[in-house]
This record gives structure tokens, sequence and C-alpha cells, in this order.
């Protein structure tokens, strides 16, 4: 493990901000300093991060983000920002010109704006030979030709919101009635433009990749293995198709950043369909660290491209829900002496994952929605506070100071 670090990472969505915390501990003494969205759940539960920020992220606060940070540069002069999600990305993009600190290879407003929209997306495949469904963009639910898309595209096919994430608003349709019902009808589905895409049967894979001016520097192909859900377990396989798309997208858009590329394995041809990108980190990470594949630790030490790639084609890894839900990675807690002894350590006290996954837990199987967290957000974090907090490590002096 490398010696210690400062690092402030930004994101505005929990789950991603926690997998890039976690990253940067299992791969040095890391003290870090988390900008998060405003009433950001459970995220003062982690012991990942030694202080956190609270700003908003569409611009209103773009001027205080950059005081802030700048005054953390001024007490650690060794500094590195990292971004985990689209929200950080677009955030740091605004006013990368105005920071004094130094930054991962992160994506910029175009290369979001290209990679963070579903239909851009599958225009740039298709423009650069890379094998998508046939799709269609379509205005509005109520401007869907049912019998028109039905006859171009086949039964059944994807509905899906432009630039939603996690699954949100897809839907798979079946017939017309199906649409009606679930999409026109369903007055909660308000998602415009959308995407109608041609259903392919078979099995789910991931392409992750780190990229620095164009040039492929990480790549780890996933797999969940059946039945292909949250409680499967994730291996890591070799092949040729996605590995050399990986290569055409990051050298033809001269990318700058982490991705994550979801496809698919057709079921009788073998054929490979690229579905989506997301530019940014993704939840199952921490499963590529387990292996041997950290691409936080990638990123930050590879600031400048290197002509070989690192490239992962095997392992196996269980690391999606916190370990107390996972016993076969006790004995790791308890005996482990290697990075996966270190890493099960740091996820078993992280107490905001467990948290919200214990909250995720009793939704899902007693059906039940549980009240939202009634710890509101400060209306504003103390400078001086922050930075003291950062120069000890301490943790509890600056969670101290909220109200």
């Amino acid at each position: 493990m490398a010696s210690g670090e400062d690092f402030v990472v930004v994101g505005a969505r929990r789950g991603l901000l926690i997998q890039v915390l976690l990253a940067l501990h299992a791969y040095t003494d890391a003290n870090c300093i988390a900008v998060c969205a405003r009433g950001t759940r459970y995220l003062r539960l982690t012991h990942l991060c030694s202080g956190q920020l609270e700003t908003d992220f569409d611009g209103a606060e773009d001027d205080r983000f950059v005081n802030a940070v700048n005054q953390l540069c001024e007490a650690m002069p060794n500094l590195v920002m990292l971004c985990s999600d689209c929200e950080g990305a677009r955030l740091i993009s605004r006013v990368r010109r105005r920071l004094n600190v130094r930054i991962a290879p992160t994506p910029d407003g175009s290369m979001l704006d290209r990679f963070d929209n579903k239909w851009r997306f599958y225009e740039f495949c298709r423009d650069h030979g890379l094998r998508v469904p046939e799709s269609q963009l379509i205005e509005s639910k109520e401007k869907l030709n049912f019998s028109a898309v039905a006859q171009k595209i086949g039964l059944p096919f994807i509905v899906k919101p432009l630039d939603q994430q996690a699954s949100t608003g897809v839907h798979l349709i079946f017939n017309e009635l199906d649409y009606r019902g679930r999409i026109v009808a369903n007055d909660a589905y308000q998602y415009a433009p959308l995407v109608v895409q041609r259903f392919i049967k078979g099995v789910d894979v991931g392409l992750n990749l780190l990229s620095i001016q164009g040039q492929v520097q990480a790549i780890a192909i996933q797999q969940r293995i059946y039945p292909q859900n949250d409680e499967a377990k994730i291996i890591f396989i070799e092949n040729d198709y996605l590995e050399q798309a990986a290569y055409t997208i990051c050298k033809e858009s001269g990318y700058e950043g982490v991705m994550n590329v979801d496809g698919r394995i057709e079921e009788h041809t073998g054929n490979v369909y690229l579905f989506e990108s997301n530019p940014r980190y993704w939840r199952s990470h921490a499963a590529s660290i387990w292996c041997g594949l950290n691409f936080v630790a990638e990123s930050v030490t590879r600031l400048q491209p290197r002509p070989e790639p690192c490239v992962m084609t095997s392992g196996c890894a269980d690391t999606f829900y916190h370990p107390l839900f996972r016993p076969m990675i006790w004995p790791y807690i308890a005996f482990g002496v290697g990075l996966r002894g270190h890493m099960s350590r740091l996820m078993m006290m992280d107490l905001c994952s467990l948290a919200s996954q214990t909250r995720a837990s009793l939704k899902n199987h007693m059906k039940k929605r549980v009240p939202p967290s009634s710890i509101m957000a400060e209306d504003d974090e103390h400078m001086s506070r922050l930075l003291k907090a950062c120069r000890s490590h301490g943790k509890n002096a600056f969670d101290s100071d909220a109200h």
C-alpha cells in the first residue's frame, strides 16, 4: 500500500462516491474530503472521509466550491481531485481553469454531452462501426407510433429515457396494450425524449476502462453469473470484441477518464451489442479492486498516458453488498493480511453502506417504504474547521460542526 496522500472526491451520488473513497483507501493511507450533494443521506456515517462539503451541483454555488477547494490546496499542496459521477465531472469542467488543484483524468463537458446520452452514444457507435441494436429517438411517449416502431424494430422492444441512470424508466414492451398501460397511461412516467431499442436476448456484460488523451490505460470486462442480478457474483472475462471496442471508443473520441459501457452477448449468435455508456465510476468497482485492478489508483498514478494498458481477464468477486450480508468475506476480515483483508475491513467499518443497504433490504423484503432520514444538511460548512479536520485526519472534529 502506498504512503498517505490527500484527496478531494467530488460526486452527487452517494453510492459512487463511496466506491471511489473505498478505492483510495485500498490504494493508500488516504486522507479524503468528500464534496457531495446537499442532504446526502448516511454519508456522515462513513469512516472513509475525514470531512465533507455539501454543495449545489447545478452551478449556483460554483464560486463557493472553487474558494473551498483552493483553500484546501493552500493547506495540502499535493492535493489531488477526482470525480465519482457525471454531476461531479460537470462541476469540475465548469470551473477547471479556476482551480489550483491537480485533477485526475476527467471527461470535460463535451465528452459528457456525447457519452452521458444514450442516443448520442448510439450514433457514435454506429458512425464508428460498433455493433448496436436498431434504435429510434422518440420526442415523447405520446409521439411513439407503435405499429411503425414494432414493424421496424420488432417485438419485444426496450423503451428508456435518454439520460437516466440505474435502469430508471427502462421497460421491456411486449405489445401495444402493454405500452399504453405501463408508459402512456402512467402519469409518473414523464421522461422525454425516449430511446426505443430492439431487445437483445442474451448475457449482460460490462466494459470498464480508463483512458488518458484517447489512449486506453486499463480494461476490465465483467459479467455477473446467473441469474445476473445484484445478488450474483461478478467474474472477469476475456472478450476480444469488447477490448477492441474500448480502443475504438477512446481513440476516436480522444476520451479522458474512466467509463463503463453496458453491453450484451446475444444468445444464439455470440455477437456483442453495446447499449449505453456511463462516463463515470460504477457501483461494482470494488469487484475489480478485489481481483487486482483498482481503476481509481490507476487514474491517480497515470496522470500521463503510458504505452502499455493494464488488462484484467480473470477473477471472481462478491463485494457488491456490505460484508455483514456476505459471510464468505468474514474470514478475510478476521485473518486476511493482504489487499483483500485490508479491503474487507474497510468495507466492514463503512456504516454508510451498511445503513443504505439495510434500508434497501428492508424495502425489498418487507415491501415497506422506509421514511427518509431526518438529518438535514447544514446551510454552510466552515472552512477553518474543515482544514483543521484535514490536517489532523480527525473526522469527529469536522462532524461536530453539525447543527
